[in-house]
């Protein structure tokens, strides 16, 4: 299991370090070369391709894209250009070596998942498969903490699928929802994790080790990615990949 820094939460610290681009060169420099790149911490599509040139420039590597989009949002129901604009940023992470493009599944502010929302959502992945196959991306599924309380049925639906190509992001903090039998079956659909920044605390780290030792077990081969909340500095970052470096060794 590798360690990826994702840059979410980051604006603070980016900052103080004279924008992102100068952070991630900073940190790659110090050994952190994975990174989970968030859309939503870039100001454009022109940035997030110029992050994918500085990152690759200094020897490191995009290894998960995460997008604005939602499977289950705005126009997608009928929109071809929706699904022509995933297509290209799948093609674009094909082209520049990130393996994963973590895109979000969330039904509309406020509902929980309705039957209707895992039928369209089943239609969307198909939509997109051929194009993920053919560019070798894996598509992992980011939905919101709701659909961990119906988490066999959507790992029915990605099972149905059947592709190495289509899988689930796994976020530790709301997989202590998950009852440790449905865990186990989850665990061979996860093609990326999220570490949250208060897992790597004292009182969550026996559930996160728990949960990477059944990762293992699973012959998980992604990477951890490191969600930040309010770090303060470059040494404050460091200190907690250090702690999950541990935790890792550990198992």
């Amino acid at each position: 299991m590798n360690i990826c820094i994702n840059t979410s939460n980051l604006s603070n610290l980016a900052t103080k370090e004279g924008g992102l681009e100068p952070l991630l060169v900073k940190l790659i420099g110090l050994g952190f070369k994975s990174i989970e790149l968030d859309e939503e911490s870039t100001k454009s599509r022109e940035q997030v391709h110029q992050i994918f040139n500085i990152v690759r420039e200094n020897g490191g590597s995009i290894v998960t894209l995460t997008l604005r989009l939602n499977l289950l949002g705005g126009n997608v129901k009928s929109d071809e250009k929706y699904f022509n604009e995933v297509k290209n940023w799948i093609r674009f992470c094909g082209e520049n070596g990130c393996r994963v493009l973590r895109l979000k599944a969330v039904p509309a502010k406020g509902k929980e998942y309705a039957e209707e929302d895992f039928n369209l959502l089943y239609r969307n992945l198909l939509n997109l498969l051929s194009s993920a196959e053919k560019n070798n991306v894996k598509i992992s599924i980011d939905a919101d903490e709701s659909a961990y309380l119906k988490m066999e049925r959507l790992m029915s639906m990605v099972e149905d699928i059947g592709s190495e190509n289509i899988g689930l992001t796994l976020s530790i903090k709301d997989a202590k929802r998950i009852d440790d039998k449905v865990l186990e079956k989850v665990l061979p659909l996860v093609n990326h994790v999220i570490v949250s920044q208060n897992n790597l605390s004292n009182p969550e780290k026996n559930t996160l080790r728990k949960i990477l030792d059944a990762l293992r077990a699973a012959f998980y081969n992604g990477h951890i990615s490191i969600e930040f909340t309010n770090v303060k500095s470059v040494e404050d970052l460091t200190d907690y990949v250090k702690t999950l470096e541990e935790i890792i060794k550990q198992g």
